[in-house]
């Protein structure tokens, strides 16, 4: 016999909990932090997902055509609730599943304790024992039989230690059976936020590949941000609706004369590098001006400085900030991956094959470019890469870096192949995700449920 458990009595009047979930989404799918707060959530989805009555694609739950064929039934387990309540029993296969659910418990039987005469012994009659008992026990009236209740408790075994197997106690009772069939309750483990561990990743590949890592401040000159990259005074870049300036302090230090002296004569008539320059007068009360970094290329033109003409392979994983209206895949602050690599007799060719070798590291295979324009590098390309689920997409820009931008760094022999990816559209491709304001969010639902990135 069976009674209903105190859970088994709420399932029983107000539904089981994969039911309620079921009448609650047919008023639409409902995402996994709006699910947060439903009743035993976890037990829900979790037999609703065993039955296919619900499906989950990237974090958002919806109900099946066999979810809501269920809704208008009743279920074998929920007639068996029924039945343990006005009878104290069902049938076997159900009676199981209700018990691994903890809906219902077996009901204790009570039975009779007859009390029994004792006998006296001889020593006891003549009181050279003293008596510890009563000499009878009288057999109490029918009116006031006392019931006590027996317990039969099985002893199994549910998990084997070490202790039991050296002491050969497992030898002695049965192994607790499990339902393989159970829906087991959701872990939530910690692990990093996914957008930073992408980031790493990439950090540790590149590493791997001998690149060193450059960094450079938030806060740039447009001597740097623009000037030493060949970019014009007057390019549309430099406009109040493309960067952020900065008001206080407006203005920064600019570098060494004689460099700075370079940088203005390349502007204003080519200098040494047998260009026209772009003309006009260059001005350092302009160049001096601050904003926000725009790029991640400034750190590659500081770098040259300080490296020299010689060989060398660097990149930077750094936040950019440019004036932009924020959507699904626009914000106004966004990280980009910069590289250079430094050497004699490098070439168009060996860029594109690096940039190849980039797509393998990432998980891509399928690579393409596209001619594309940059003020500070010809020739130029724009790299595309293919996903399986959003096709081609373009990636990032490179190229090899113009004499306008290196000879005024100092850089006479070397050629230099630079190039700047997007790491926020390689993340969303990655992680499985359309709208890139989630690679920032604090939504439980998509941290817990986003892949690991490998």
């Amino acid at each position: 016999m069976y009674k209903l458990t105190q859970e088994g009595k709420d399932y029983l009047e107000k539904g089981l909990p994969e039911r309620r979930l079921l009448e609650l989404l047919l008023s639409g799918e409902k995402t996994m932090q709006e699910l947060r707060t439903f009743p035993n959530v976890s037990i829900a989805i979790g037999w609703a997902r065993k039955n296919n009555w619900i499906k989950i694609i990237e974090g958002k739950v919806s109900i099946t055509d066999d979810g809501k064929r269920f809704i208008d039934n009743k279920t074998l387990l929920e007639e068996a609730l029924q039945k343990i309540k006005v009878s104290g029993n069902a049938d076997e296969e159900n009676v199981k599943s209700l018990l691994s659910r903890n809906l219902i418990e077996e009901e204790k039987e009570a039975r009779i304790e007859e009390p029994v005469k004792r006998k006296v012994g001889f020593l006891e009659k003549i009181g050279l024992v003293k008596r510890k008992f009563p000499v009878e026990i009288q057999k109490p009236d029918p009116g006031e039989v006392k019931i006590t209740t027996e317990i039969k408790q099985v002893k199994d075994i549910a998990q084997l230690t070490p202790e039991l197997i050296k002491s050969g106690q497992w030898k002695k009772y049965p192994f607790k059976k499990y339902d393989v069939t159970t829906p087991a309750p959701k872990l939530i483990v910690g692990k990093k936020q996914p957008y930073i561990q992408f980031i790493e990743d990439i950090q540790d590949k590149l590493v791997g590949l001998g690149f060193k890592e450059m960094t450079g401040p938030l806060v740039e000159t447009f001597f740097w941000n623009c000037d030493a990259l060949f970019m014009p005074q007057d390019h549309p870049g430099r406009s109040v609706h493309d960067v952020f300036m900065v008001k206080t302090p407006s203005k920064g230090k600019l570098p060494d004369k004689n460099l700075v002296a370079r940088v203005k004569a390349t502007h204003e008539g080519g200098w040494v590098t047998d260009s026209t320059g772009w003309g006009g007068v260059w001005s350092e009360e302009e160049s001096s001006k601050l904003l926000m970094r725009s790029q991640g290329t400034p750190m590659s033109a500081r770098t040259l400085v300080e490296h020299g003409d010689k060989p060398g392979k660097f990149f930077s994983i750094s936040r950019q900030y440019r004036y932009d209206v924020i959507d699904a895949k626009h914000l106004i602050e966004f990280d980009q991956c910069e590289g250079i690599v430094i050497g004699e007799g490098l070439n168009f060719r060996n860029l594109l094959a690096m940039l190849k070798e980039f797509g393998k590291m990432v998980g891509v295979k399928d690579v393409k470019f596209k001619p594309g324009y940059f003020p500070f590098t010809e020739p130029s390309v724009e790299l595309f890469m293919k996903f399986p689920k959003f096709g081609w997409v373009e990636i990032g820009g490179a190229g090899l870096f113009r004499p306008e931008v290196l000879r005024p760094l100092g850089i006479e022999k070397s050629q230099v192949l630079a190039w700047g990816l997007g790491l926020g559209r390689l993340a969303m491709i990655k992680l499985g995700i359309d709208d890139i304001r989630h690679l920032y969010s604090d939504d439980l639902g998509f941290l817990r449920n986003a892949p690991v990135v490998k």
